[in-house]
């Protein structure tokens, strides 16, 4: 996936407090000029513009879809330029504001879109919605005035809204770069012993059920003081692939040197044997003779409620039964496990 299209959630996030609070004060500028305006009849219009106003506020703070969250932004700065348009034609004293209301919506928002395509749409609109209420007595034959102050308004926001978006996608995918460099394994890729844990915590805390697989690299020492740091290091990365090729797991990580879990959320047992024997027998042909190698594992079964360090001290005392017992097997509640006869 791009990494733009990583960020959107992020960037969305970090948005929405200040949009919703800008969004909020141009409700209460709405409602202000009705209220303080002496001359002013609150029609069903306004109202409208009112309760929509509210609505898209409400919608826009809550909704988690990227691109309705866009949609609502470009709606919301719209359905205000609406709401003074025609206030601004019902009224003749207030033509004269429309310059630089239309100025401060255009500037004002620059940063309030997550997309600089948004923020386009959305100045052109509202130039394009105040452009009339403007062409009175009060700016008669300054077309080119206000021409210039609409070029440079949305000039001026583009300008804002680009740098400012640009910046942040900097900081973020710095901050994604250094979060990934401290959940991630340097040698084989995946998940390290802290990323996984936490991982195992937040699954145990959403209340599910499943299985734990503690796997271990049989005699991996001798075959590190046999061939070398480059063969072990060779074996280390083949079981990561094989881990990642797994189908089925909920998350799998590097919990020790030559210690690797897996998490299986799927609590059928039948499942968890044959996920657990496939991946002994691909993790014994990963690699060519004479550096193949093979696995003991020792399975646990979790369910809400139970705690992290009892799942792993049962995992930890079958893996140790693996190991006792002939190696590259699986054992589970004390037992071995085997295949089921076809």
């Amino acid at each position: 996936m791009p990494a733009n299209l990583k960020l959107r959630p992020r960037m969305r996030r970090l948005l929405s407090p200040a949009v919703t609070q800008a969004e909020w004060i141009g409700i209460i500028a709405w409602i202000g000029i009705w209220l303080i305006h002496p001359a002013m009849q609150f029609d069903l219009s306004m109202l409208g513009v009112t309760i929509g106003l509210l609505l898209v506020c409400r919608f826009h703070s809550r909704t988690a879809n990227f691109l309705l969250w866009r949609v609502l932004g470009v709606t919301y700065i719209v359905m205000l330029s609406v709401g003074f348009a025609y206030v601004i034609g019902l009224n003749q004293e207030l033509r004269i504001y429309g310059l630089p209301l239309a100025v401060t919506l255009v500037v004002g928002s620059a940063i309030l879109f997550i997309s600089v395509q948004d923020y386009l749409v959305g100045a052109l609109l509202v130039w394009l919605i105040l452009w009339s209420p403007m062409q009175a007595d009060t700016y008669a034959g300054t077309q080119a005035y206000l021409l210039i102050f609409c070029a440079s308004s949305v000039s001026i926001g583009f300008i804002l809204s680009y740098s400012y978006l640009k910046n942040l996608r900097s900081v973020l995918l710095v901050e994604s770069e250094f979060r990934a460099l401290a959940e991630t394994d340097y040698l084989t890729s995946i998940l390290n012993r802290r990323a996984f844990m936490q991982s195992f915590e937040q699954l145990l805390d959403s209340g599910q059920a499943g299985y734990f697989i503690m796997l271990d690299i049989d005699s991996f020492k001798a075959k590190n003081d046999l061939y070398g740091h480059d063969v072990g290091d060779k074996i280390l990365r083949a079981m990561a692939v094989c881990l990642k090729n797994a189908k089925g797991s909920h998350s799998f990580g590097r919990i020790g040197g030559e210690e690797f879990g897996v998490l299986l959320q799927d609590d059928d047992p039948r499942f968890a044997r044959d996920f657990v024997l496939d991946l002994l027998q691909a993790i014994r042909s990963s690699v060519a003779a004479p550096h193949n190698y093979t696995c003991s594992a020792g399975m646990a079964r979790f369910t809400p409620g139970d705690e992290l360090s009892a799942v792993l001290k049962m995992a930890d005392k079958n893996l140790y039964g693996a190991k006792r017992n002939g190696k590259d097997c699986v054992h589970l509640n004390g037992a071995r496990l085997q295949p089921v006869a076809s």
